[in-house]
Order: structure tokens, then sequence, then C-alpha cells
């Protein structure tokens, strides 16, 4: 039976874009959304902005290794999208019936971070992977626990902070969680949060931010090589989205957004 906290996490959007950068996370997300009993969406941002250059009489695509230099076939690309689409809506359907998550599928055009905050509003835990993330993980039998550690947490006093909570005992239950490092705003936030994580085998870490706001967070995060990034999604946070894709580009990790 779920928790008074769980039962507000049931639905999860994972964003999945155009490079292969998502499909090496989808195994771990749908392990997460068998954790929490959620529902997980995956939505699909097409790089409309790349079929519009596409287009332009001038532009030109390099190859490799040669570097020769070829048009652009704004029809190519619109394939090209179509069978990675087909590819992440199959590998979600795959990982969700061995794991008895309900899952769906769905496309939107970009611009990316603006597409998701937008499609977000009925979700509870919003996932945003960044470019070149799969590269960076792509060995084999990876774990979840591998993915995650360390795993940084902005604990303030919100409803969302809550919820983001259960998400770290979650994790800390199963085993995947041994680093974790929070993040907080104010002297009681901290005082809740050492009251509230208490795990035998999870190594935690406190560190107190002057400021709610994209800025500082990246500069605290990026000194560390951080697995997973936990932030409630508070109005104050929505309105930061260009902060959001930028936190995205610098630290190199996923983010779970937490409404």
């Amino acid at each position: 039976m779920k928790s008074e906290i769980n039962k507000n996490i049931n639905r999860i959007l994972v964003s999945l874009d155009f490079d292969d950068n998502s499909s090496s996370f989808i195994e771990s997300l749908v392990t997460l959304a068998s954790q929490l009993q959620a529902d997980l969406c995956g939505i699909f941002t097409e790089d409309s902005q790349l079929q519009q250059i596409a287009n332009l009489p001038f532009s030109r695509e390099i190859t490799f290794p040669l570097a020769h230099t070829r048009n652009l076939n704004s029809e190519q690309i619109a394939r090209h999208l179509k069978q990675h689409e087909e590819t992440l809506r199959k590998l979600m359907k795959e990982f969700s019936q061995l794991s008895n998550v309900a899952c769906s599928f769905r496309t939107t055009k970009g611009p990316r971070i603006e597409s998701i905050l937008r499609e977000s509003t009925n979700f509870q835990l919003v996932v945003l992977l960044p470019e070149k993330y799969s590269s960076l993980k792509s060995r084999q039998a990876v774990k979840l626990e591998d993915l995650i550690n360390p795993t940084v947490l902005l604990f303030d006093k919100s409803k969302q902070a809550q919820k983001s909570a259960y998400i770290v005992k979650s994790l800390a239950d199963n085993g995947e969680l041994h680093q974790l490092k929070i993040l907080t705003v104010d002297h009681d936030s901290e005082i809740a949060a050492k009251q509230q994580f208490i795990f035998d085998n999870v190594k935690i870490n406190y560190q107190h931010l002057e400021s709610f706001n994209i800025t500082d967070i990246i500069s605290v995060i990026n000194s560390q090589k951080s697995g997973l990034v936990i932030l409630p999604l508070e109005d104050e946070l929505i309105n930061q989205d260009s902060g959001i894709g930028k936190m995205l580009d610098v630290l190199g990790c996923p983010l779970l957004l937490v409404r």
C-alpha cells in the first residue's frame, strides 16, 4: 500500500529527444516507476529547429570521418526522427512490460525544455536527460546505483520537497543510494532534513544555499560529479526554464523535477 506522500507521485514524465542519449536510462526510469508504483510517460521532442535549418538553401552537413559536406535534406531528417521515435517507443514498452509498469508515449515539438515544462502540468515527477548522456553511461549491465550516485537534493519546506524526500527514501531502501548531498536554503530546513534523512548505509553531506536560483545551485553542484539532481519544481524554478537548460548542459547528469 502506498504511503500518503507516495499517493501523490502517480505519474512520471521523461524527456526523450533526437539524439541516441535517452535509451540507456529508460530501464532505470522504469525501475524507479516500479518502486514508486507510478505510471511512466515518455515524451519525444522533435527538433523542429533542425528541420527548419535543413530547408535553408545554404545549409550543409559535415560527415565523419572524412569531413565531406552534403546538402541537408529535411525529408531524410524527418524519416530519421520517425525511426528514432519508434525505437524509443518500443524500448519503453518492452521495459515497462517486464516491470509491470503502465506506460504511454507521445511526441511534441521543441524547443525541448520549454516543451517539457509546458507538458508537465499533470505529472508529479519530470525527468530531464542531458545531451550525450548515454555515451557517458554506455557500459554494459549498468546498474541504477551506478547512475545515481552521488545524488544531490535541494530540500526546503515545500510540499514538493517532501515528495522528493520520499523518492530519496525509496532509492535508499532499495540499496541503490550510497551518497547524498542535501542543499538547504534556511536553518529550519537543515534541521528538518537531519531529522528526516537517517539511513544506515548512505553518506550524507549538507550545504547551505544563499538563495533559491539556478546560478547558485549550479555553482554548488558543479564542483562535484553528481549522478542525479533532485529539485522541487516550484513556480520560482519553473520561471527559470532557460536556467534549467543551462544546468543540464553544465552538470551533464539527469534532473528530477518534483511537482
